[in-house]
């Protein structure tokens, strides 16, 4: 069974603190407690204070070693489950355990709503079977659940995911840190599906060189919403040139981040080697895909921007040019006069 552990360190202040969650079996990044969500497929570190567990969906009929939960279901119907927690430290562990709506960062990581903010689509399906577990060393629990879709419930991706909670108890800290790990929980709901996205316009900046030999960068932040029903990604490129076409560059093709229902990311792409060319054309292209069941490219959206590029530099070295030249003549008109 692949399984993910806690490793997000204890901190102290005056309030709770939520770090991330530490999703089970997502390939990415090994967990940090400064990142603002770490997805894992294993992570081995322990907190300071020895607490360690895992978490992974139960093995049963519907599958063993499940990296999540993922169902398929109509509106109206239901379905039970299990959810299994170790205890991997040296001391008893005590875990809150509820559900809770998922949505992107604007940074492109997974996260799921913290136990004191309302959840309002899947995270509010989950009826757990216990809402705190305790574990001697050693021990694994199996947390059984039912998900039950309303009747109404939208045709698409409902993203949610189960987590387990442990609060520092520190009675002199003045911040208490709220270590989550769970496993993400996905429900697509039968029906007609909507994919689509939007793309809001860039802010672009170019940055010039003081050497009037080099070249320039251009950096580009624009933001990808998602506003259909389905879990989407895309693969972007940004591209600029100058007047006429000239010197044309481009970021080429990026991968960027899935993106969950009502969510959006903020996409950054840099462009080196520009020449300031007084102005420049540029655009973005992003090519969205639906991800899931029936996946399909959806169409590309192109967001075409414009720009001052100075060559800042150039022009100064004109403009002393032009000043010598200017007072060589004035002398020379003098002497002559003379």
């Amino acid at each position: 069974m692949t399984r993910a552990r806690s490793s997000l360190p204890a901190a102290v202040l005056a309030a709770t603190v939520a770090v991330s969650v530490a999703f089970s079996g997502i390939p990415a990044a090994s967990s940090a407690a400064a990142e603002p969500i770490v997805a894992t497929s294993t992570s081995t570190a322990t907190p300071a204070d020895g607490a360690s567990w895992s978490v992974a969906p139960a093995d049963s009929a519907r599958g063993t070693g499940r990296p999540f939960f993922d169902f398929a279901l109509d509106a109206g119907a239901s379905v039970s489950d299990a959810f299994d927690i170790r205890n991997d430290g040296a001391a008893p562990l005590t875990l809150r355990v509820y559900a809770a709506d998922a949505f992107t960062t604007r940074e492109g990581n997974i996260d799921l709503l913290p136990a004191g903010e309302q959840s309002v689509d899947a995270g509010t399906w989950v009826e757990l079977g216990a809402a705190e577990v305790t574990l001697e060393p050693g021990e694994t629990r199996s947390v059984p659940f039912t998900l039950s879709v309303p009747a109404d419930a939208r045709p698409g991706d409902h993203p949610a995911g189960i987590v387990t909670s442990l609060l520092s108890e520190d009675s002199g800290a003045q911040v208490q840190v709220d270590r989550r790990l769970g496993s993400r929980l996905f429900v697509r709901v039968g029906g007609e599906l909507s994919p689509a996205v939007e793309v809001s316009e860039p802010t672009v900046a170019f940055t010039g060189s003081w050497n009037p030999l080099a070249l320039g960068d251009l950096e580009i932040v624009y933001s990808l919403r998602n506003t259909g029903d389905t879990r989407v990604t895309a693969v972007a490129a940004s591209s600029a040139h100058g007047p006429f076409g000239v010197a044309p560059v481009s970021t080429g093709a990026e991968q960027l981040a899935e993106v969950l229902p009502g969510s959006t990311v903020e996409v950054r792409q840099s462009l080196s080697g520009v020449a300031a060319l007084l102005w420049l054309d540029g655009a973005v292209n992003v090519i969205p895909t639906s991800v899931g069941i029936g996946a399909a490219q959806l169409d590309s959206v192109v967001q075409p921007f414009r720009l001052p590029a100075v060559p800042v530099a150039t022009l100064l070295i004109l403009v002393a040019i032009a000043v010598i030249i200017a007072a060589v003549m004035l002398v020379l008109r003098r002497r002559r006069r003379a």
